[in-house]
């Protein structure tokens, strides 16, 4: 999938999933399913994704608790994890926004040539963005 396609879906166009002009939104939403997950399973989860989910898994599971045994302290419980679940998402915002684009910027400084988005593909993207990383890591 071209980046300029991704960048499309992340900011929730989904016919940037579409081969050709032709499709339903139900189809987009499958095919996006089916993409995501590809990426998922290649390229792994973000840490601060891993732990958002972590987080809401947790508060879920509160909240079956109290239920079955309107125990009120689950109630602070279930406060707490609301709390860590507002601060995530807090210290996300503004983060997915421009952030490939951005970072677009930056790898194509570092290669040496600008990169097109309607070039590249979305695997060779975050492959010179993992790459990239690791050299800063290993600069510092």
């Amino acid at each position: 999938m071209p980046l300029a396609n991704w960048i499309r879906c992340t900011d929730g166009d989904l016919t940037g999933c579409r081969v050709t002009d032709e499709g339903t939104a139900q189809k987009d939403e499958l095919m996006w399913e089916v993409v995501y997950d590809s990426y998922i399973k290649e390229m792994g989860l973000d840490a601060m994704y891993a732990r958002l989910l972590g987080v809401m898994k947790e508060k879920a599971q509160i909240e079956c608790d109290y239920v079955l045994s309107s125990d009120r302290f689950k109630l602070t419980l279930l406060e707490i994890e609301e709390a860590k679940l507002k601060e995530l998402i807090g210290s996300s915002e503004g983060k997915e926004s421009g952030s490939i684009d951005k970072s677009l910027v930056y790898i194509s400084k570092w290669v040496g040539s600008w990169l097109n988005p309607k070039e590249m593909t979305t695997k060779e993207y975050f492959v010179l963005l993992r790459e990239m990383e690791k050299m800063n890591k290993n600069k510092t």
